[in-house]
């Protein structure tokens, strides 16, 4: 945005075209130099368009020299307005499972693919919220620390594929891995949201125990169970040998144990069996976390004064070459 800090200077624009009827009307007893009538009938045609030419031109290049230093006199600026966050929202960090059932097409066009869109849809839900993300399957692992950078969230997130963290549901690892990585933040409030479409049959860690411990270290447990029982088609390309694997999943999951898990962790439980129920449980979550906080608009301002008053000067510089050229005056 322009901002003239002086805008009464603008007035001054109004001499320039004073000036011109000064000339048309006195010129030439005010101006004889700028008069060519004296060498008039000497000059060739062509010689007397020339010189009428850099006439001319000296005068638009002086006009614009001026009408430049009139700006400079107005105090323009470039300003730009940024919202300056005064404390930081919550943090929430998404636990995601990748292992292969997550391949399944029982969802638009599969359960990880929908749950990666409604996460990016989240985040655009967002305003200074740090998100996280962690993937687990037969391992866990951070993905994305939590962070404001929601570009860099977008493009881990993309990253997730059925089967990268190999075969079986570490879901107790995933959890863990969750809470170490948010502990040390200083958000008012700290989320942990499980999506997942099977029982933990993986890791060291049981969920419980791994919900346990994110609930004393002050987070609270949210879990999704992602998909519908029974038979399910999937398909998907495994990531370590890059051959294509379809068939049929049996897809049955203990909603009580999941249940249980959230209960656990000081949170609540999802049954999100299609894509109405994930959205609806996406809705829950964005409405239980708290991304606008005080904040306070800063302006920054660019000066273009300088920059005005090296255009004149160079306009009066071309000018007087020009009047060198010509052998004559500024006008």
């Amino acid at each position: 945005m322009l901002v003239l800090e002086h805008s009464w200077a603008l007035i001054l624009l109004a001499l320039i075209p004073l000036w011109f009827v000064a000339r048309r009307v006195f010129a030439p007893s005010l101006f004889p130099r700028l008069s060519l009538t004296d060498s008039e009938g000497s000059m060739a045609p062509g010689e007397f368009a020339a010189a009428a030419a850099l006439r001319r031109s000296r005068v638009g290049l002086a006009t614009l020299a001026f009408a430049s230093l009139v700006l400079a006199a107005s105090g323009p600026s470039l300003v730009s307005q940024s919202l300056l966050f005064l404390e930081r929202g919550d943090e929430i960090i998404f636990v995601v499972d990748v292992s292969p059932s997550m391949a399944a097409e029982d969802f638009h066009p599969d359960r990880l693919s929908a749950a990666r869109g409604l996460i990016d849809g989240f985040l655009a839900t967002r305003k200074n919220e740090a998100v996280g993300l962690v993937a687990f399957g037969g391992d866990a692992a951070l993905i994305c620390p939590p962070t404001l950078d929601y570009g860099t969230m977008r493009s881990r997130l993309a990253s997730l594929r059925p089967g990268i963290l190999g075969e079986g549901t570490a879901l107790g690892a995933g959890i863990a891995v969750a809470a170490s990585h948010g502990i040390s933040t200083p958000a008012k409030a700290r989320h942990i949201v499980v999506l997942t479409d099977g029982e933990n049959n993986a890791g060291a860690l049981s969920p419980a125990t791994a919900a346990s411990l994110a609930r004393d270290a002050g987070f609270d447990l949210t879990v999704v169970g992602v998909g519908r029982r029974g038979s399910v088609p999937l398909s998907y390309v495994d990531p370590t040998t890059g051959e294509k694997r379809s068939g049929t999943y049996e897809s049955s999951f203990d909603r009580k144990s999941l249940e249980n898990i959230a209960k656990k962790g000081g949170g609540a439980y999802y049954d999100a069996g299609d894509s109405r129920a994930l959205e609806a449980a996406f809705a829950a979550i964005g409405a239980g976390s708290t991304s606008l906080t005080r904040t306070r608009s800063v302006n920054t301002g660019f000066p273009l004064a300088p920059y005005l008053v090296g255009l004149s000067l160079a306009l009066l510089a071309l000018a007087r070459i020009l009047g060198i050229i010509s052998g004559e005056a500024l006008p």
